[in-house]
């Protein structure tokens, strides 16, 4: 492990709080706080352990770096043994650290490319859908999400932490990247578009590239992962170099055990995230990646054969072992934001003993059960109001328990309708607005806000806004 030295930030700012602070005090609208999309209302479980951080890393820094070290080097080994829990992976399983899932994605894909790159590849296409992270396009093209002011979600405390450079793509010819949309496709007639796309993309010439897929979409969808690892492998029998990354940053923890039991068998990465519904503060994510492939990473940077070569890895980011291989030319000053990991992992511990039964598995099955039974009593309080319309679970377009879509037939924008909810008393507060449909998320970490009190305030703005 290379040595981390915190100097170049010392000072520590005297007040450092690991809560997001946006808009109106938590006190006076978790109650009513149904988003989840990026940013899960911050429960004690998970904000106190990141507070307990701060305060531990303030005593360290006094005590010298390599005390400080140590305690990053336990605490992220902690957070990768909860990943590899959970995910029911080996514990030689490499999993890397990051802040939001979009610079996981990032990391990753940029990772695949330059081990492609390594095998004589000139081009390296990129293959997604919509209705997964709004960066994440961007990103595989080639784009740096963190120069997008605003958009790009960064760790609340940012202690230590440098969000630039990432890793830059190798000097490729071409960069091809086609995008699936989804709102036409049912499950089986997506699979179909996937592999069109791939021929199309191989008939022009290109043999390398990755297909990166949302497990669960904003609005609620479950994909079907396994069918599209399976396409995959077909390709991959063929010669071609086709990489299938499991982007499962909206979907982690609100499926059973077995949907992401091991899933590097039949995927070569999985990504997820800890503050959507495994309510973690903002952000942190994490990556399990096959080991043969952050192998050849590895190598590749170890031999100085990267290029182009910037400083663009964070300490702890690698585990100890595959960091000491890096060149110095590649390490950032800064380390992975220690308090919102810590979050993660207290979040998950607290996600894996939730709900009743002696496994992990059987307890999933319990508060997927229940979490079925919160959905039927938000769905019958919404279809009291007015031309409203559910996003149904159908066998072709199947959904995750707790997120609800639903769209009203009214003369008002979704965006205007969750700006009235947020301005009322009490502040009601909906996901982001994904197309014509709102958004609800059923928290399984903290008690389901009211939603016939939703259903009393949205009626009330449907009648006005039709007179």
């Amino acid at each position: 492990m290379k040595r981390f030295d915190p100097s170049s930030f010392l000072p520590l700012k005297p007040r450092l709080s690991v809560m997001p602070q946006h808009g109106e005090a938590w006190s006076g609208k978790l109650a009513n706080w149904w988003a989840g999309t990026t940013i899960a209302a911050p429960t004690s479980e998970a904000a106190a352990p990141a507070s307990e951080c701060v305060k531990n890393i303030r005593r360290l820094v006094s005590e010298g770096v390599e005390p400080l070290n140590d305690y990053y080097v336990g605490q992220t080994q902690w957070a990768r043994q909860w990943v590899r829990t959970i995910l029911g992976l080996p514990e030689s399983q490499p999993v890397l650290l990051d802040a939001s899932g979009t610079a996981s994605i990032l990391l990753v894909t940029r990772m695949l490319a330059h081990v492609a790159y390594a095998q004589g590849a000139q081009s390296f296409f990129t293959i997604t859908t919509d209705e997964g992270g709004s960066l994440v396009p961007a990103t595989l093209r080639g784009y740096d999400p963190n120069e997008i002011v605003g958009t790009m979600f960064q760790p609340n405390t940012g202690l230590f932490y440098e969000s630039m450079p990432a890793l830059p793509y190798p000097p490729m010819q071409g960069l091809p990247s086609q995008m699936v949309h989804l709102s036409k496709l049912d499950n089986g007639q997506l699979v179909t578009e996937l592999k069109r796309v791939v021929l199309d993309l191989y008939a022009l010439g290109h043999r390398h590239g990755v297909l990166v897929l949302p497990h669960v979409v904003k609005s609620g969808r479950l994909l079907p992962a396994r069918q599209v690892a399976a396409l995959v492998e077909e390709f991959k029998g063929k010669g071609l170099n086709l990489y299938f990354v499991l982007d499962d940053v909206q979907g982690f923890c609100r499926t059973d055990a077995e949907s992401i039991a091991n899933p590097l068998a039949w995927c070569d990465a999985y990504i997820l995230g800890s503050s959507k519904a495994l309510g973690g503060l903002m952000i942190a994510s994490a990556s399990a990646v096959r080991s043969e492939l952050v192998e050849r990473f590895v190598a590749l940077a170890e031999s100085r054969k990267l290029t182009p070569e910037v400083k663009c890895v964070a300490h702890f980011q690698f585990e100890p072992q595959w960091e000491a291989r890096l060149p110095d030319a590649l390490m950032k000053r800064g380390a992975v934001s220690l308090p919102e990991v810590v979050a993660m992992s207290a979040a998950m511990y607290w996600h894996y003993f939730r709900g009743a039964g002696q496994t992990y598995a059987q307890r999933r099955c319990h508060q997927i059960e229940l979490v079925w039974g919160l959905r039927a009593r938000v769905v019958a309080a919404l279809k009291q109001v007015e031309g409203v319309e559910i996003l149904e679970n159908t066998a072709e377009r199947p959904i995750v328990p707790s997120i609800v879509s639903f769209k009203v037939d009214t003369k008002v924008s979704p965006a205007a309708l969750k700006q009235a909810l947020q301005q009322g008393t009490p502040a009601i507060t909906t996901g982001a607005p994904i197309g014509r449909y709102l958004r609800l998320d059923i928290p399984e970490y903290r008690e389901m806000p009211s939603p016939e009190l939703l259903a009393k305030r949205l009626s009330a703005l449907v009648q006005k806004a039709n007179t």
